[in-house]
């Protein structure tokens, strides 16, 4: 009678386990998101600023209004 009674908790014991495996690998998951997201918000934040567009602006060969954008070619370091 014993057996049976141990028999019958093997299975939810099982399903038990299985289930907190499941929760602390979504935890870590959720955890490393949101070190992502806090890691974009600041790329972001960066991103916004004046600075950075006229960075990313001048790189892609853009100016100003009444500057004059000069390539020099055939420069060797």
């Amino acid at each position: 009678m014993l057996v049976v009674i141990a028999a019958a908790y093997v299975q939810p014991i099982r399903t038990y386990r299985a289930a907190r495996a499941e929760v602390e690998l979504r935890r870590s998951q959720v955890a490393a998101l949101e070190r992502e997201k806090r890691a974009l918000a600041a790329r972001l934040a960066v991103a916004r600023t004046d600075a950075f567009v006229e960075r990313e602006a001048r790189r892609l060969g853009l100016v100003r209004p009444g500057e004059h954008l000069f390539v020099v070619s055939g420069v060797r370091e």
